[in-house]
């Protein structure tokens, strides 16, 4: 397993279930102990934002080649215009 990994992108989701509580544009995951996402926010829900986060249903997901990067969100800070994420491992 990788100690360390940079992945970025223009554009991003934040689902709560099926629902679209967020949309991100460049964003940011790093790992090092921990996987964390930056990100600017294009538009947000921050009720939806708070409730997901609360009960840890939140999921980031972004397009990749042949599929589409899943990660949980353990904790999340929004802000007016920038979003702060701790993430669980990702998602197959």
């Amino acid at each position: 397993m990788f100690r360390e990994l940079e992945l970025h992108g223009a554009r991003a989701t934040l689902l709560w279930g099926y629902r679209d509580v967020a949309g991100l544009r460049r964003w940011r995951i790093t790992k090092g102990p921990t996987w964390t996402l930056t990100a600017t926010l294009e538009h947000a829900n921050p009720f939806e934002c708070a409730q997901g986060a609360r009960y840890k249903e939140l999921l980031f997901t972004a397009p990749r080649d042949k599929g589409r990067w899943c990660f949980p969100l353990v904790d999340v800070s929004l802000g007016t215009t920038e979003l702060r994420a701790t993430l669980g491992p990702p998602l197959q």
